[in-house]
């Protein structure tokens, strides 16, 4: 009976060993291998930033990193001893002395470790909370690697966090997790320079841990031309890490070829874009990180590597030299162009291409330097010109009378005018009320007035009585078909929709009919940006087809949407703008261009808050428009200027059209000047 039991005991443990070391042999060999390895993170490349012509905007280039070991910055002890005992072999000590002298000689690292955040902060020109700051990122994104290690390693034990105790062991497991990351140097503060790197370096000995390494920084070549537009980049947020964490893929049997995991997510302490391309363009730029397993004995495991992908290159579709050169003639005072009256006056320009709609130039005026914008945040945002503001798409502006072709074209469509339509062009609309609805322009008023005369002088009374015979629901409609009060879709997140009115609020008859006048004229309860008006007058010149602007080329655009006009009497229009310009009644007729244009010039009047003598006052005056269509016998761009608080539009807004459409001539987006 002995015998017998012996050998059924044998033959279960025999059985049971069969199963481990034949059938189960790489299941088990492969789950002891996965505690004899470290994941390793390779780094990948943020894309590149061009313009048309494939000029960079934003490029990584070599730089120094300040960077700390992960147990110095912990002050953990075994480094510290391990790092005293390195200081004190060269002297040879007997075993005696070297006890003596390794408890002062830790004391004095643990004391240079507690000086090193304010000599980091004071040498390398930082305030010392962006030091503790950086300190705390580290060991956030430390942790978060270790939850997603254990995740990867122990979930499939059954480990389910459903309980507080289980959760505790859950993170006690996560935080005794050997990572190779925690023998490494992490970044402190980016690009430090090369006089405070050669100062680290010399005075190594000084700041225990501490270490210059070679890195990758984020410039803009061209500093402050197209600021608004490129964007910068900031560390994320601990939203954006939580909605898209960087995750390793999920291990089977010892591989991480099961899952593909999130190695494009973000850890703590990476950067994304926070404004303009950088930001839009966030998804297309940012790389892929690679992800290796290296065992004990520092050998890649072949079969588990994920290669690193670089990010993509965005190409925009401006002119970088062009926006250069225009901004450098804005800021010369010798121009005149923006400083008159005693001050320099903030602009915004925009050109786009009439049959592909794509933007060849779009400043705003003031600007910042991309590269220094996170050390001057804080003054930038005091300066009272609001240079962070992008005045082509982020700021909205009464349009004034660049709405009349507008406006013509729809009220045309519907009958409510006719090309022989002759409006008695007084100096008021209502000759019983002569303070209301004025037109000062001409205090005696124009005489009979038809849609042609009415564009190149721009008669208020005509354009108030068109305003009135459409009302306001028809008008706010004819406003929104060319994209006014939405977005245009460029693509950029700082893009506001301006303002329109709903057409079905809730107003009295006078109210309504008040607010169908003044808007018939561009003013009233209405704002645009310049890229609106531009796009807007883009579709007119192609016979109503309104399209999407783009900057990215990358970005796939929706079709063209057919805008309700006549397309026959858009000639009338036509005939109108050129005479702004050309006629001799025309309100751009001062502007000496060099070559035929169509235009409409605009007078909004507006109000501003100003600081003067500790107080806030309300200071009115009007915004200064002119909107040029190039060349005037087959436009092929369309320019849209605005100046702040500049005045007549004509005298401000056209000279910048005129030099901007010399500067397309010199880089050959125009023909050569002619005679008008």
């Amino acid at each position: 009976m002995l015998v017998v039991l012996a050998a059924l005991a044998m033959a279960v443990i025999g059985t049971r060993l069969a199963a481990l070391e034949i059938f189960q042999h790489q299941h088990w060999r492969d789950e002891a291998r996965s505690f004899t390895y470290r994941h390793y993170m390779i780094p990948t490349r943020r894309g590149e930033i061009t313009d048309r012509d494939g000029r960079l905007l934003a490029v990584e280039t070599p730089c120094y990193n300040l960077a700390i070991e992960y147990q110095a910055m912990n002050h953990d002890a075994l480094w510290i001893t391990a790092l005293a005992i390195r200081h004190l072999e060269p002297l040879k000590l007997s075993r005696a002395q070297m006890l003596i002298r390794l408890p002062v000689e830790k004391r004095k690292i643990n004391a240079d470790l507690d000086r090193m955040p304010e000599s980091i902060a004071d040498h390398c020109g930082v305030p010392l909370g962006q030091v503790l700051h950086s300190f705390d990122v580290i060991r956030s994104r430390m942790q978060l690697l270790r939850e997603d290690i254990w995740t990867v390693r122990y979930s499939h034990l059954g480990h389910s966090g459903t309980s507080p105790d289980d959760l505790d062991e859950q993170m006690g497991l996560a935080n005794s997790i050997d990572l190779a990351e925690a023998h490494e140097a992490h970044t402190v503060i980016p690009d430090i320079g090369f006089t405070a790197a050669a100062y680290f370096k010399k005075h190594a000995r000084r700041y225990p841990g501490l270490v210059v390494q070679a890195g990758i920084h984020r410039i803009y070549p061209y500093n402050d031309v197209g600021a608004h537009l490129i964007g910068y980049m900031r560390q994320v947020t601990a939203t954006t890490v939580q909605q898209h964490p960087f995750v390793l893929p999920r291990l089977v049997a010892g591989s991480l070829r099961d899952t593909p995991g999130h190695l494009k997510g973000y850890l703590p302490g990476d950067t994304m874009g926070a404004t303009g391309v950088e930001h839009a363009a966030e998804n297309l730029l940012r790389g892929v990180r690679g992800v290796r397993l290296v065992n004990l004995e520092g050998h890649q495991v072949k079969a588990d590597y994920r290669k690193p992908l670089p990010g993509q290159n965005v190409r925009l579709t401006l002119d970088i030299n062009l926006q250069r050169a225009l901004r450098e003639k804005l800021e010369d005072p010798t121009t005149h162009l923006l400083y008159f009256n005693g001050q320099m006056h903030n602009a915004a320009v925009v050109v786009l291409s009439v049959v592909h709609n794509r933007v060849l130039l779009m400043l705003s005026e003031p600007g910042y330097n991309i590269n220094t914008v996170h050390k001057n945040y804080a003054l930038l945002l005091k300066d009272p010109r609001l240079p962070l503001m992008d005045r082509a798409m982020s700021s909205a502006f009464p349009p004034g009378s660049i709405v009349k072709p507008l406006e013509s074209s729809f009220a045309m469509t519907l009958g409510v005018i006719t090309p022989q339509t002759v409006i008695n062009c007084g100096p008021e609309l209502f000759p019983d009320h002569p303070n209301v609805f004025r037109d000062d322009s001409y205090p005696y008023g124009r005489g009979p007035t038809d849609v042609v005369s009415g564009l190149e002088e721009s008669c208020d009374v005509f354009f108030y009585n068109v305003g009135m015979r459409l009302g306001l629901t028809r008008l706010v409609a004819g406003y929104r078909s060319y994209g006014l009060g939405s977005p245009t879709g460029i693509g950029l997140a700082e893009e506001t929709s301006g303002y329109l009115p709903p057409a079905d609020q809730a107003l009295s008859k006078i109210k309504r009919l008040d607010d169908a006048i003044m808007m018939g004229i561009g003013q009233g309860p209405m704002a645009v940006t310049p890229l609106q008006m531009a796009n807007a007058y883009a579709a007119m010149l192609r016979g109503g087809m309104w399209m999407q602007p783009q900057l990215i080329q990358q970005f796939h655009r929706p079709p063209a949407r057919k805008i309700n006009i006549n397309t026959s009497y858009l000639k009338y229009i036509y005939k109108g703008m050129y005479l702004v310009v050309h006629g001799p009644l025309g309100t751009a007729n001062m502007d000496h261009f060099t070559l035929p244009v169509e235009g409409k010039t605009g007078t909004a009047q507006t109000a501003e808050l100003v600081q003067q003598n500790g107080k806030t006052t309300v200071v009115k005056g009007d915004d200064g428009w002119f909107i040029g269509c190039v060349p005037a016998d087959h436009p092929k761009y369309i320019i849209a200027a605005v100046v702040e608080m500049g005045g007549y539009g004509g005298q401000v807004a056209g000279p910048i059209v005129q030099q901007c459409i010399e500067l397309m001539q010199k880089r050959g987006y125009l023909p050569e000047a002619a005679n008008p």
